[in-house]
């Protein structure tokens, strides 16, 4: 009776072992080699990722399976507004003669973005090519210009007929006495706008993946000149004729991204790594573009008050203008622009049938307004406070 106790125990632990044999060491990597999460951004880097067919730094990827067959891949803001995008279910296919696992698929994000995916993965390193359409592609992807920079004369008044900005600023009920506030601010901030956008801008476009680009001037820009035709200095036909003699190239793919969120609610996302590689690059410094990815990731990590501690002790050696601005800004409004660094800035969107207009609304302007007046030193947020509504924007047309 004994012995035959003795035979079973030994049954059970050659039964546990072959088990795990038959789970584990007949799989190309074991489920714990390749759950791990892919970067970058530090060396070794062990992603390589492209975005519809544009490789993409500074980013990460999270893999998890459980039994090297299916796993889980997570996207770590990938997708333009979306901080996680995780998609599940992946077949896991071994390729004997690349020594990999091959996986590929389609998948609909949380935010209603299509993305096809196709990957090759081992426990060194992940490939990862992406081909993504935005949920709103259909409505809003295209290449957009401005509309005319138009005016009439009546008498001394002249009304304005369209232009580039987009500006709609109202008083909260019984605010009835700030209208003779709200139409000068309004007036002005058209004007601006009217000037501003195609004096630097050519046109814009959005397209089906969520990539943003445009054609911008190489010309200098002049604030006074800029400021003359806001204020009424130039007729519509001398504005034209300036207009017409501005060059224009095309921006490079990878710099800045959309997503619209929600019916009205539109991000748009910037790539710092890649900006600030290419701003190295025009200024003749070769850097490597993944050490930069690096310390751009660590830092829109960091803590916001110790990334503020950070940024002053670099700024003593630096002493840069656009740094000594931010470590002005009060740690609130501080740590929404690093929020907005890292996950997009918010925005609003409003359709018509020729129309599309694009804009920062009171949420995001309230932010603006006290980054603004932290620069000059006053305090604009509790005149702001008192409008119902403030949209400022640009209004494009779909270019002919």
């Amino acid at each position: 009776m004994r012995n035959l106790r003795k035979l079973l125990y030994v049954a059970c632990v050659v039964f546990f072992f072959t088990a795990c044999e038959e789970t584990y060491n007949d799989k190309l990597f074991w489920p714990g080699e390749i759950s791990q999460e892919y970067g970058s951004y530090i060396k070794p880097y062990t992603l390589d990722l492209t975005y519809s067919g544009e490789k993409l730094i500074g980013k990460t990827i999270s893999f998890k399976t459980d039994d090297s067959e299916t796993g889980t891949l997570t996207l770590n803001d990938v997708i333009p507004g979306e901080k996680e995008t995780p998609i599940s279910r992946i077949q896991l296919y071994e390729n004997e003669e690349k020594g990999a696992y091959t996986f590929s698929g389609t998948n609909i994000t949380m935010g209603g973005a299509t993305v096809k995916y196709e990957g090759i993965i081992t426990p060194k390193n992940m490939q990862l090519s992406l081909n993504v359409t935005m949920a709103y592609a259909n409505s809003i992807a295209n290449t957009y210009a401005f509309p005319a920079y138009s005016h009439t004369i009546d008498g001394e008044n002249i009304i304005r007929n369209s232009g580039a900005g987009y500006v709609n600023i109202t008083a909260k009920a019984g605010g009835e006495s700030l209208q003779p506030v709200i139409l000068p601010i309004q007036q002005m901030a058209t004007n601006i706008l009217d000037v501003i956008f195609p004096y630097v801008l050519k046109d814009i476009t959005l397209e089906k993946n969520g990539v943003v680009t445009a054609n911008y001037t190489t010309s200098p820009v002049d604030l006074n000149e800029i400021m003359e035709v806001a204020n009424s200095g130039k007729t519509d036909a001398e504005f034209k004729s300036l207009i017409n003699k501005r060059t224009y190239e095309s921006s490079p793919k990878g710099l800045a991204y959309w997503n619209q969120t929600g019916s009205k609610a539109f991000v748009v996302q910037f790539n710092v790594p890649t900006i600030v590689s290419l701003i190295a690059q025009n200024n003749g410094k070769q850097i490597d573009s993944q050490l930069i990815a690096g310390i751009s990731e660590a830092l829109l990590k960091s803590d916001p008050a110790r990334l503020k501690l950070t940024l002053s002790a670099i700024n003593m050696i630096l002493n840069n203008e656009i740094i000594t601005y931010m470590l002005q800004l009060d740690d609130n409004t501080f740590a929404t622009l690093l929020t907005w660094m890292k996950n997009g800035i918010p925005m609003g969107i409003n359709q018509t049938k020729e129309h599309t207009y694009i804009y920062f609304n009171k949420e995001t302007l309230m932010s603006l307004i006290s980054i603004i007046g932290s620069l000059l030193e006053t305090d604009l947020t509790e005149v702001a406070a008192l409008f119902d509504k403030m949209e400022i924007g640009i209004d494009l047309t779909t270019k002919k």
